[in-house]
């Protein structure tokens, strides 16, 4: 079994390695990719969430083979480090600790808000960084189309605390589901955050309805108004005009950031 992995296609963008914890994810997003990655159906990825049998073992032999790596890890692409009571979150602290022995750099992202910042502690003090997927300003939306996730202020109080310590932040704005809203995360928020990492919709019938051409170059400008990193993902940089395109740079298999 393989714990520690290299993601293809668009989730390489944000991650050279990952590590998947858990198995299922009872957020319910609308817009969730795993069920189709995994070949599960909505129903039964989003009724419960349990650690991957063996992950602890198989990430501990990962990680030794990788010690000292430069690359991060990200925690988790298909399923959420902190999924909430009444189910058990202890192996995403044991995890952490098995990438901190090893001197592993690793990426939490994570929709949980403040029940992550019970491992901040660890996070300040090896190679951590804190991620988390916030869309909207509205919570009413966020209800709409992550029903189970943090509220939006909870997930900014998190950000907020991450700071604090000084622990890095990001924040991925990923998938833009309202165009406005992301504009306005990026122009209220960037003074805790370090980085943004900006996507568009797929594989979801309002994506056809969002002008992209219009909105992608907006987007863009948020981003490099606030002063902060950025990484402007292939599917959305398609959308921004010839000229602009050399604002986001990067290779088309790697992130783009500005």
């Amino acid at each position: 079994m393989q714990a520690i992995y290299e993601p293809r296609g668009a989730a390489r963008e944000y991650a050279p390695l990952a590590c998947n914890l858990y198995r299922g994810c009872v957020h319910g997003c609308r817009y969730c990719y795993a069920p189709a990655t995994l070949r599960m159906s909505r129903e039964e990825f989003h009724a419960a969430t349990s650690a991957r049998p063996g992950i602890l073992d198989a990430l501990e032999k990962d990680a030794r083979k990788l010690a000292g790596c430069s690359e991060y890890v990200l925690l988790c692409f298909t399923s959420d480090p902190y999924p909430p009571p009444p189910y058990d979150s202890t192996t995403t602290r044991e995890a952490l600790e098995i990438l901190a022995t090893q001197d592993l750099p690793v990426e939490v992202l994570t929709k949980a808000g403040l029940r992550a910042a019970r491992d901040f502690d660890l996070l300040s003090s090896m190679r951590g960084a804190f991620g988390t997927t916030l869309l909207f300003t509205s919570d009413r939306d966020r209800a709409q189309w992550e029903p189970n996730a943090a509220p939006v202020e909870d997930r900014i109080a998190a950000i907020r605390e991450a700071h604090g310590l000084g622990i890095p932040t990001w924040i991925s704005v990923e998938p833009i589901i309202n165009p406005r809203q992301a504009v306005e995360l990026i122009e209220t928020l960037s003074e805790v955050v370090d980085e943004w990492r900006i996507g568009k919709l797929n594989h979801h019938p309002l994506a056809a309805t969002i002008d992209w051409a219009t909105w992608a170059p907006v987007v863009l400008d948020a981003a490099q108004a606030s002063g902060r990193r950025c990484m402007i993902k292939d599917a959305l940089a398609a959308y921004l005009p010839a000229e602009r395109r050399a604002d986001a740079p990067g290779k088309p298999e790697t992130a783009r950031r500005v």
